[in-house]
């Protein structure tokens, strides 16, 4: 399987190459294109999960933003299946080390091999108050994961502390520790600064945030949309 990403970095589209028998995981809805002899199967959960365990699986991403199915491609013969995101932005391809961990923030998930396992892992009010929501993805396994962002996506290899407004957060591996503070420490700061909560990622790993903000986009935007007739 190869992941080969194109158009970049506004308008990012992620091909991926099949060999016979090999199978790609995406989110509902992102497939642009594929050849004929690549399978479509849909499904809540894993194969083999059982009826119980795929209703878990998909309420779990549905928690974390995603959708509450997730189609597989299975090629019967070499063959592509290209994706993109919803929105313009760049997308990253990271191979998950054996036995790896890397999180990301809801909606960031485009697609995956099937030797990776997501899962929506509890923040607890750490990603509450962070902006991304109750529930983060977290990506398991060993293999190769595409990753959307809004905007320009930037890699930083933290090495001691780094701090990074919570909207910009894309994805970061499971050696970074963060917590979620006040922007400037203080609530003035926060109040009238113009920032709200940043969050401080301590130790040694990768960082990939984003040159956009969504839900500062959002609140811009939505002023600006015709109001709905009644």
């Amino acid at each position: 399987m190869r992941f080969d990403i194109q158009h970049r970095p506004a308008y990012a589209l992620a091909v991926v190459h099949l060999e016979p028998n090999e199978t790609v995981i995406a989110e509902g809805g992102a497939m642009v294109s594929m050849d004929s002899h690549v399978q479509l199967q849909t499904s809540a959960g894993a194969p083999g999960q059982g009826m119980l365990g795929g209703l878990l699986s998909g309420l779990k991403r549905v928690v974390a933003g995603e959708s509450f199915f997730q189609n597989r491609y299975t090629a019967s013969a070499p063959g592509q299946v290209a994706f993109a995101p919803i929105h313009a932005g760049d997308i990253v391809v990271y191979d998950v080390p054996p036995q790896g961990t890397i999180y990301l923030q809801s909606s960031a998930f485009l697609c995956s091999t099937d030797t990776i396992a997501l899962d929506a892992s509890w923040g607890g009010a750490r990603t509450f108050f962070g902006g991304e929501g109750l529930i983060m993805l977290r990506a398991t396994g060993q293999g190769p994961i595409a990753f959307n962002s809004f905007g320009g996506v930037k890699a930083i290899d933290v090495t001691g502390e780094f701090t990074v407004d919570t909207g910009h957060i894309v994805a970061f591996e499971s050696t970074l520790k963060f917590s979620v503070a006040r922007f400037g420490g203080g609530w003035k700061s926060f109040l009238f600064g113009g920032e709200g909560l940043v969050c401080k990622f301590t130790g040694t790993g990768r960082l990939w945030i984003q040159t956009r903000n969504p839900q500062e986009f959002g609140k811009a935007l939505g002023p600006r949309l015709p109001m709905r007739e009644q």
